[in-house]
């Protein structure tokens, strides 16, 4: 079976260079790259039968007659979302001035076929960890936010409350904690954990950890089970991302989940106390490689005072990333708004 072919087409250069470049390291020598930029080059090469698994057209190329061709799927990138108009439901439409990475990410969702299994061959498990040093940030909305928009664009996520005490449950449809039954297995030999546990892992929109049924230290539980879960399933590389949702307390076992993750999100809010506790938390953590640390800003009031733009008493330390506005009546929220809620989807592209 031969390797996946892409095509690449648009008359802007400096445009499609990104895309192309993105494909490259993405997927490499894995797939067959075709870049056209030249209209009446074009025009010749569908000239004859071509055969694609997909290809990647500015609106302005694109006519009808590309649908004679062999090609898998079809995405029009273009300059407006026109919602009012009929769709050709022969065609994916692409928004072409939403981020590179975004864009790569929807078509290799959409493709079904050896595309997608070859991204899927060489990417790892991404482990993105949301966190905060002040308790009230929303991190545990936002952290469910995130997986049912990451596995609303296809992707596979587990999601683990890792806290002392879960209260994430009520969000849940099944709020039953795990059975009695299997606790021994958290306590016990913690090699190869996440196989022995995996059966008590169930699906609302994404896949999750479910609450233990008391405090941990009630249980006779380490903490540092959590880490061991992350660590198992990740080698597993059944997951496209793990979201694991922690505890505001900064020592040793957030350290070790810090270490471990990818990505992580430093969730704050807008107020002087919150820029106050993140800036003491910088003193004792290093967070300049911005490919690891985004700072996000939670319940954002657009009339109220900015404490991370201005402030008599502080600067902060820190750049924001994503402002994600204020969600009225949050705690009644299902998931599935938080999945559709535009901040928290640009906020998980940012990540992923």
């Amino acid at each position: 079976m031969g390797k996946p072919t892409v095509i690449l087409a648009d008359m802007d250069e400096q445009y499609l260079a990104p895309l192309e470049i993105k494909f490259l390291e993405e997927l490499g020598d894995a797939i067959e790259l075709e870049v056209i930029t030249d209209p009446a080059y074009f025009r010749e090469y569908f000239s004859q039968p071509q055969n694609a698994d997909v290809l990647v057209v500015d609106e302005k190329l694109y006519t009808r007659d590309l649908q004679k061709h062999n090609i898998s799927n079809v995405f029009v990138m273009t300059e407006q979302m026109d919602e009012g108009s009929t769709d050709d439901l022969s065609i994916t439409k692409i928004f072409k001035y939403t981020s590179i990475k975004e864009i790569y990410s929807q078509i290799v969702s959409v493709d079904s076929g050896g595309l997608k299994a070859e991204t899927q061959k060489f990417k790892e498990t991404i482990v993105v960890l949301v966190y905060s040093p002040t308790g009230g940030t929303g991190k545990t909305t936002l952290a469910l936010g995130i997986c049912a928009c990451l596995a609303q664009n296809f992707k596979k996520v587990l999601y683990i409350d890792a806290e002392k005490m879960n209260t994430f449950q009520h969000y849940m449809k099944n709020q039953a904690a795990i059975p009695n039954s299997t606790y021994a297995e958290f306590v016990n030999e913690k090699s190869d954990i996440y196989s022995r546990i995996k059966h008590v892992i169930r699906t609302e929109k994404f896949n999750y950890l479910p609450p233990f049924g008391a405090a941990l230290s009630a249980l006779n539980i380490d903490f540092s089970i959590y880490a061991e879960i992350v660590r198992a399933a990740k080698l597993t590389k059944e997951y496209d991302v793990i979201v694991v949702d922690t505890e505001s307390s900064f020592d040793n076992e957030k350290a070790s989940l810090i270490t471990q993750a990818n990505k992580v999100l430093m969730v704050t809010k807008q107020t002087e106390n919150a820029v106050f506790d993140m800036n003491t938390l910088l003193k004792n953590m290093n967070c300049s490689d911005g490919e690891k640390y985004y700072f996000v800003c939670n319940d954002f009031d657009k009339v109220s005072p900015n404490a991370l733009v201005s402030s008599e008493k502080m600067k902060p330390n820190f750049i924001v990333s994503q402002y994600i506005e204020h969600i009225s009546r949050i705690d009644e929220a299902p998931i599935s708004e938080l999945a559709n809620n535009l901040d928290i989807q640009k906020t998980s592209f940012l990540i992923v």
